[in-house]
Parts: C-alpha cells; structure tokens; sequence
C-alpha cells in the first residue's frame, strides 16, 4: 500500500511520468509491473544511447505502445576531426525523426571526453555550438549531466570513501582538471549562449546543493529546465521554504524525475548495494510522494544509502504538482 497524502488518490488516477530512469531493453515487462504498481503512466530512457543500443530500444519499445520514450547520445569518439560534428548532426536528424525525445550529455564531458590531440573537451567548448543550435531547429532538448554532487570533488582525506568505491571520486585535479564550480560554471555559460536552445540540468540543476544558484540561473535564462532525479538528499537538506519557493516560482519548468533503472541490478536512484524487492521500489517511491506531498519534518529522502540525514516536506499545491508530475514532461518532451 502506498502512503497515504492528500494528493494520493488524485495521483493515482492520474498517473505520474518518471522522465529520468534506464531501462534494460530485456526486462520492460518488469518495468510495466513497477510502473502500474507505483501509477507511473509512462518512464523515459534519458542514457545516452548511440547505435545500435538506440535502435534497439526504441524497437522494443514498439511493444509497449505509450507507455515509453528515450533520449538519444552523441559519440565523442573523434571529436575534432573533420567528419566528426557532420556525423553527430545526422545523428539527431535520425534520432529525431526515430522518436527521440532529447539529446543526453554524459558527465564525462568535462572530466573525462577527450579531443583528437588528448586535451580534456570543456563543457563550453564551442565546437559544440552547432549541436546546440541544430537542436533549437529540431525543436528539441539538450540534456546535460555535468559533474556530480560536490563531495564527490573533495581531497581524498574529506571524501566519504564509498564514492571513491564507487568510482565517482573526482578530486584528482591532474586526472580530473576542473573544479565542481568550473564544470558547473561553465555549463552555465553554454546555456547563456544559446538562448533559443531548451537545456535540461539534470539532478537539479547538476547543481543540487546550491538551491539559490540554480534558480538564479533559470531567472536569467528562460530555456533553461531541471529535473530532480537522485538528488532529493541534497536539496532537501536546504531549508525547506527555501525549495518550496523554487518549485513555485519555476513551476513550469521543473520535471518529475528518479534515476530509477530497471535492468540488472534493478537500481533506486543510486547504486543500494542490494537487490530490492517489490516493497522497496514502493517505499522508493513512497518518499518521493511524502516529500512533495506533505509538511511532514525530520523524514527519510528516497537514497538513504548515500547518507541517513533526513529532510522536511515542502507540501506542493496541487497544481503545482500536477505541472511537475505530468504535464512539463509532455510540454517540453513531447510525450
């Protein structure tokens, strides 16, 4: 049974699409059961998918009519050379007309992506600009996952040491060259220039902990949307009024998102070092609905895996909740 708010049967009769999962293409039907046992209407593959592992899933997807979309990728392999932004771009004229419903930027831009002579490919690189403009034309979203919550980034004797087992430390500055706040600071001046490009900020805005940052970036820039996918820890640390206010103020542009991934592991927003059962997606889910539903205090966030602080509700109107968990998805992604 899931928890019981005041939007709860509202909710369930109207249904709630989860724009940011991963999905196995073997294991959609099990997908289907989470969804209809959750009321999710419809998930979105938002990997980065390129070749064959697109064409794939969008096949598969044909036997689950509505009930699925996905993102396509770009291949940063040869990424300076001279054929290589001809390919990317008739990549999204395929993908498009193939049913993608964005382009998704992995956060090895920056980090790891390297040019033709090895040089690490800024966020900001601007031979990356005609991608983003192509995307305008195609009427289309850019999706950006840069960097990683900010411990993540911190020296080696700070950094909490299941990231560094995980494999999502980055505070080598000679493996790694760019601090949290370059990376972010220069996805931020991509957005900037391309005012007539919809950008998605993933994980909030990439940018979770800095809840008065992200929002004055999407003041000053009208294209810009997030999504709050497994970075509920974070913002529900800040205070409380503080996010409530954001997700008023931008309550057009903020989208329902959990990186839940139904493939092998099945995964709850991050890596939970457990197989979870049918009962565990449910209480997944469950805190997502106390958080955004009540004014509940002091109530466990969705991934106590990575910390077991808790967070305080921010009790979003109905309207409010019926643009985050429906209709800014279909708006934007056109599902």
């Amino acid at each position: 049974m899931t928890i019981e708010t005041d939007h709860a049967e509202w909710r369930r009769e109207r249904g709630v699409i989860d724009m940011h999962t991963h999905l196995g293409i073997d294991h959609l039907d099990q997908a289907v059961e989470s969804m209809d046992q959750n009321n999710i209407t419809k998930m979105v593959d938002i990997s980065p998918n390129t070749g064959e592992r697109f064409d794939e899933l969008m096949a598969a997807f044909e036997e689950y009519p509505d009930r699925f979309a996905a993102f396509g990728g770009f291949d940063f392999d040869g990424f300076g050379q001279d054929d290589w932004l001809d390919r990317e771009l008739e990549r999204m004229e395929n993908y498009v007309e193939a049913g993608a419903v964005g382009f998704k930027i992995h956060k090895a831009l920056g980090m790891e992506y390297r040019d033709a002579d090895g040089e690490i490919i800024k966020v900001d690189d601007e031979r990356l600009a005609p991608l983003f403009d192509r995307a305008a034309e195609l009427d289309t979203v850019i999706a950006f996952h840069i960097a990683d919550p900010k411990s993540f980034f911190e020296p080696l004797d700070e950094v909490d040491e299941q990231w560094v087992e995980q494999g999502w430390w980055w505070g080598d500055r000679e493996e790694y060259p760019y601090q949290w706040w370059a990376l972010i600071r220069q996805l931020e001046r991509v957005i900037g220039r391309h005012p007539e490009t919809t950008f998605l900020g993933v994980h909030f805005g990439c940018a979770a902990e800095e809840v008065g940052y992200v929002a004055d970036v999407m003041r000053e820039n009208p294209n810009y949307i997030i999504d709050v996918s497994a970075r509920l820890p974070w913002f529900g640390e800040q205070r409380a009024d503080m996010v409530r206010d954001a997700f008023i103020e931008f309550q057009d542009r903020i989208l329902f998102g959990t990186d839940f991934a139904v493939r092998d592991p099945i995964m709850l927003g991050v890596p939970q070092g457990f197989d979870p059962t049918e009962e565990d997606i449910e209480a997944f889910f469950d805190a997502h609905w106390q958080y955004f539903e009540t004014e509940d205090e002091d109530i466990d966030h969705p991934t106590p895996w990575v910390g077991d602080w808790t967070v305080d509700a921010i009790d979003l109107p109905r309207d409010v909740l019926e643009k985050f968990y429906v209709t800014n998805a279909e708006r934007y992604l056109g599902i």
